[in-house]
């Protein structure tokens, strides 16, 4: 009967927008707030592609493949955890040849960037001896902050990583396995309560395309 959307941006630099065809008074524009409508008695399925382009300063993550393991060892009583990333950023691209001298100065005064600059992981309460590295070896710029209420793994990768750039790598984890193994009541089976996922919590969010899982239970077990 009555149909309206509200675009809500984060900026109001937005050069190009859509005006509809024979609707020159749509989009309302209202601070950040874009208003397509409302319009009465629309039919169903019809459509109506609107474009708007805005200014956007930080990056666009996206995982093409997440590769995560967890491995369960009752000799130890240790629960192993270890994830593999592909991560590209698709942010614009660069419109010259990155320097390092040039970003390191710009550094004191943090202007917005499109550069993944650090990752930042909320463990499990209680998690251990995390590491972090990629194709080359060990990464040691990274922290690791751990008390009763948290733990927070922060990774800053080797180089910042612009639009276009890719960076494969890895990191991992230990916790006590009486965390996420609990024997059922009266029976002789366990239950195991693990995440399905964890990876970087981000302000701007991020995308995965591909999961690819792994329980890998103790010898003898079934």
């Amino acid at each position: 009967m009555k149909q309206k959307t509200d675009v809500k941006l984060g900026t109001t630099n937005v050069p190009d927008y859509t005006v509809l065809p024979g609707k020159p008074e749509y989009p309302q524009k209202q601070g950040t707030k874009f208003t397509y409508g409302s319009f009465g008695e629309v039919a169903a399925g019809a459509v109506e592609p609107v474009k708007l382009r805005f200014e956007f300063t930080k990056p666009l993550i996206h995982i093409s493949l997440l590769e995560r393991d967890i491995e369960v060892s009752h000799w130890g009583g240790n629960v192993a955890f270890e994830e593999r990333y592909t991560l590209h950023n698709r942010a614009a691209n660069l419109s010259k040849q990155f320097s390092r001298v040039e970003w390191a100065s710009q550094q004191y005064y943090n202007p917005p960037t499109t550069a993944i600059k650090e990752l930042k992981f909320p463990l499990k309460v209680g998690s251990l001896t995390p590491y972090f590295t990629d194709v080359i070896g060990n990464v040691s710029t990274s922290r690791f902050r751990s008390n009763k209420r948290e733990a927070n793994l922060e990774i800053k990768p080797r180089y910042p990583i612009f639009g276009g750039w890719n960076y494969p790598f890895r990191v991992g984890w230990d916790a006590d396995v009486k965390k996420f193994l609990r024997k059922i009541s009266g029976g002789k089976g366990y239950i195991l309560n693990v995440p399905f996922l964890e990876g970087p919590k981000q302000n701007e969010g991020l995308a995965y395309e591909h999961i690819e899982l792994r329980v890998i239970l103790p010898e003898g077990a079934e």
